[in-house]
């Protein structure tokens, strides 16, 4: 499972599903070049299947992986891209907080 639009992690996801593996790529949308990708690689020994996820919000992070293993069966390496990254505190919250930057 990926999680990105593009660059180094698009490279990756086609990598990975050149070399045989499935890949689910999970963001808000995907850029045109995802999009390639992904339709190109629908169906077959390795798919490539998309999940719009926002990574902020832990319900859809926790669905995004039901989807993985719906689709797959298992997952055998999650790879975040997305850049967004806050521990669970004490009180439970629905989203990450935004970075102040």
């Amino acid at each position: 499972m990926l999680t990105f639009r593009s660059g180094i992690h698009l490279s990756f996801a086609k990598l990975l599903v050149e070399n045989g593996c499935n890949v689910l790529i999970a963001d808000l949308a995907l850029r045109p070049e995802a999009q390639v990708l992904a339709d190109k690689h629908s169906s077959g020994p390795a798919r490539v299947v998309f999940q719009q996820t926002n990574v902020v919000d832990w319900v859809q992070l926790e669905r995004m992986f039901e989807v993985a293993e719906k689709e797959f069966g298992e997952i055998d390496i999650v790879c975040p891209g997305a850049g967004v990254y806050e521990p669970v505190r004490e009180q439970q919250s629905n989203r990450y907080r935004a970075a102040q930057v």
